[in-house]
């Protein structure tokens, strides 16, 4: 009976959206994976220059592929290998900047509920 009212209460648990359900709509994207979290390309200037400074570097893109088979952190689909990943200033663990081409661009993560 447990197993039963549990299984029955995980499905209304919203999952986050993985690299192989974002590749599969649209290989294309510019997103990465960091922390077990797909983050999205948000960049706008005014983000950039308004609300978010460059802190701690995280780590650097690792791999760039459209394969979701095994995507991991500091995987990407569009990001070259070696695009440096930064925290924010206010260590706000859903928002990375990436340095590329003396640009800064920003990634939000990819959140359900």
């Amino acid at each position: 009976m447990f197993l039963l009212v549990l299984a029955g209460c995980s499905s209304a648990i919203p999952d986050n959206p993985t690299a192989k359900s974002i590749l599969k709509e649209n290989p294309q994207v510019d997103i990465l994976q960091y922390n077990q979290l797909i983050y999205t390309n948000v960049t706008k200037p005014e983000f950039i220059q308004d609300n978010f400074i460059k802190s701690d570097k995280l780590g650097e893109i690792k791999k760039t592929t459209t394969s979701s088979l095994f995507f991991k952190d500091f995987y990407a689909p569009k990001l070259p290998i070696g695009t440096e990943i930064f925290a924010t200033d206010d260590q706000n663990t859903y928002t990375l900047i990436i340095e590329l081409d003396g640009e800064q661009k920003i990634y939000k993560a990819l959140i359900e509920g």
